[in-house]
């Protein structure tokens, strides 16, 4: 019995150092895996555009979508961080936004298996010159 258990630690344990735990009373989930995905892959559009569209709705505001510059996907337990950095037009200037879109599972059963949530939309400060 004791060899099972010494066993199970060995195998376990070389799987903590691949998970990132994040601190539990902070509510944050844990992380698994970052990557960076194709600014030109459909589903990162698709995103941009959601994040897009919700500012909008939320800040009464008539951005549109120019082009996402760089995109990364945290995955946690609890679905897909996305942190996304794109070009929007104000209909004055062009300006470089970053983004937050938590994509999770939907769990009401209905025609869209995933559900999406905008968590921040900022304009991007200029860097330093």
């Amino acid at each position: 019995m004791r060899t099972h258990h010494c066993l199970i630690i060995i195998l376990i344990a070389p799987l903590s150092a691949f998970f990132a735990v994040a601190d539990p009373w902070s509510g944050s989930a844990t992380l698994i895996f970052k990557v960076d995905l194709d600014v030109d892959s459909p589903k990162v559009i698709m995103i941009a555009k959601f994040a897009v569209d919700e500012q909008n709705k939320r800040s009464n505001t008539n951005l549109n979508l120019m082009r996402v510059v760089s995109c990364t996907e945290d995955f946690h337990l609890i679905g897909g961080l996305f942190f996304l950095e794109l070009l929007a037009d104000n209909g004055i200037q062009i300006n470089k936004y970053t983004a937050m879109v938590l994509e999770r599972p939907n769990f009401r059963f209905t025609l869209r298996p995933l559900e999406y949530e905008l968590t921040s939309f900022e304009l991007a400060p200029y860097p330093l010159q």
